[in-house]
């Protein structure tokens, strides 16, 4: 249905409040800890192929490992981020 410019639909401000509720506050702690895991795993993931590249076979091993550690160290934040079960009941 249209509604003229000064007049809304009544049942969108329910629709407003359901939206709001919705939404769930990341502290800032853990966003600063995604960009930092992110960052670091993409600049380990790319000095591991640029001396994959050069033929240093041990380093570049070494790095694929550090990219691993920040994924598995990205999946415990985000474990971490999510609010526990009981605490929602």
């Amino acid at each position: 249905m249209v509604y003229s410019r000064g007049s809304h639909d009544p049942g969108d401000d329910d629709f407003e409040e359901l939206n709001v509720s919705l939404i769930r506050q990341v502290p800032l702690g853990i966003v600063f800890a995604r960009i930092v895991i992110v960052t670091a795993m993409s600049f380990a993931a790319a000095f591991g192929i640029f001396v994959l590249v050069g033929g240093f076979w041990l380093v570049a091993l070494a790095c694929f490992g550090v990219t691993v550690m920040f994924m598995f160290l990205m999946f415990f934040v985000e474990r971490f981020a999510e609010p526990a079960k009981d605490a929602e009941a």
